[in-house]
C-alpha cells in the first residue's frame, strides 16, 4: 500500500485537489440569481419559431443558403434510403460481423491504470483553466456568457488532453503515433470505410434517437440546456461561429477519438478482450457527453466508432465519421437557426 501511494503520490495529491475544490465550492453561500430565459434547447419547434409556413416559404427561396439546404435534404434523404438498402443487402446475403476476424490484433504498451492517471491529469488540468479563466475576468472585468466560456475553456482543455495521451504514449511507453492508430498509409481506404460504416448505421441511429425521445417523453423528462447548442443558436458573430464550427465538426472528434479509441479502447482491450472494450469504451463516450437524450444513438455511434478503429487499425475511418456525424448535428443547428 506504501508502495502504491508512493508510486501515484501525483495523482493522489491531483484527486485530493479536486475534491478539496468541490467541497470549498459547496460550501460558498450561493448568490440569488435573476431568473433567465427558457434555454432554446429545451423550447419545441413552435416555441422558436419553426412553423410549416416559414419553413415553407424559406425552402421556396431563391437564397444561397435556401439552395443549400434543399440539396443537403435531397442528399440527405438519397444517403438514408442507400442506407436501408444497404442494410437489406446485408440481411438477405446472410452477412454477419465476426469480430474475432478483425485485422488490428497489436496489444499497446499502455494500461487501465494509465488510462485513469492520465484521466486524472486531464481533469486536473480542466480545473485549473477553469479557476485562471475566472480570474482573468474577474480581474480585467471581462464579459462572456456562461456557455461561450465553457466552450473556449474545453477548447483548451481538448489541446491539453491531446498533449497529455502523446506523453503517456510517445514519452512514457516509446511507442510512435502508429501505435495510437495515427497514420495515414490507407488514408483512402480507410476514409471509404468510414463513409460506408457510417451510411449503414444510419438507419439504427435514428431508431435509438426515436426510441430515447418517446421514453423520455412518456417520462415527462425535460433534457437540460446544451451549452454548445445555445451558443451556437444566440451567437452572431461570423469569427465565434467559424471557431465553434471548426471546434464542433473537426477539432473535438480529432481528440476525441485519439483518447476514447486509440488510447482508452485499446488499453481496455487488452485487458478485456474487443467485444467487452467496445461497449466499455463506447457508454464511457455517451455518458461523458451528459445527453440523456443522446445517450443511445451515442453509445450506438461509439460502439461503430471502435469496430471501425479496430478494423482498419487507424484512426482515419472513426475520426472521418466523427466528423460527419458532428457537421450533420450542426447543418441541422444552422438550419433552426435560420428561424429564430
Amino acid at each position: 500500500m506504501l508502495n502504491f501511494i508512493k508510486r501515484e503520490k501525483i495523482y493522489i495529491l491531483i484527486v485530493l485537489f479536486v475534491v478539496a475544490v468541490n467541497l470549498l465550492s459547496m460550501n460558498q453561500v450561493k448568490k440569488e440569481t435573476p431568473i433567465e430565459e427558457k434555454p432554446i434547447s429545451s423550447m419545441s419547434f413552435e416555441e422558436i419559431g419553426v412553423t410549416e409556413e416559414k419553413l415553407k416559404d424559406f425552402l421556396d427561396s431563391e437564397s444561397l443558403k435556401a439552395k443549400f439546404f434543399r440539396y443537403f435534404i435531397v442528399l440527405g434523404f438519397f444517403i438514408f434510403i442507400s442506407s436501408i438498402l444497404m442494410n437489406l443487402w446485408f440481411i438477405f446475403r446472410g452477412r454477419k460481423i465476426d469480430l474475432k476476424s478483425l485485422s488490428y490484433r497489436r496489444p499497446v504498451s499502455w494500461n487501465i491504470l494509465d488510462i485513469v492517471r492520465a484521466s486524472l491529469v486531464i481533469i486536473f488540468i480542466a480545473y485549473t483553466v477553469g479557476i485562471i479563466g475566472a480570474f482573468i475576468f474577474k480581474v480585467f472585468d471581462l464579459k462572456m456568457s456562461m456557455n461561450l466560456g465553457m466552450i473556449f475553456n474545453t477548447f483548451f482543455i481538448d489541446i491539453a488532453a491531446g498533449i497529455v495521451i502523446v506523453y503517456f504514449v510517445v514519452v512514457k511507453y516509446k511507442e510512435n503515433l502508429e501505435a495510437l492508430g495515427l497514420k495515414v498509409s490507407s488514408f483512402f481506404k480507410d476514409l471509404l470505410s468510414g463513409i460506408s460504416g457510417y451510411i449503414l448505421v444510419l438507419p439504427l441511429l435514428f431508431t435509438a434517437l426515436v426510441i430515447s425521445i418517446w421514453f423520455l417523453s412518456i417520462i415527462g423528462y425535460t433534457p437540460p440546456p446544451q451549452p454548445v447548442f445555445e451558443v451556437l443558436m444566440k451567437e452572431e458573430r461570423s469569427k465565434i461561429l467559424l471557431f465553434l464550427t471548426i471546434f464542433v465538426a473537426v477539432f473535438g472528434p480529432i481528440i476525441e477519438e485519439m483518447f476514447f479509441r486509440g488510447f482508452m479502447y485499446s488499453a481496455l482491450k487488452k485487458r478485456f478482450g474487443i467485444f467487452i472494450a467496445m461497449i466499455l469504451s463506447a457508454s464511457i463516450f455517451s455518458i461523458l457527453h451528459t445527453n440523456i437524450v443522446g445517450f443511445l444513438p451515442i453509445m450506438t455511434l461509439g460502439m461503430l466508432l471502435a469496430y471501425l478503429y479496430e478494423k482498419t487499425g487507424s484512426l482515419i475511418a472513426p475520426m472521418i465519421v466523427h466528423i460527419i456525424h458532428n457537421s450533420i448535428i450542426l447543418t441541422f443547428v444552422f438550419f433552426v437557426k435560420q428561424f429564430i
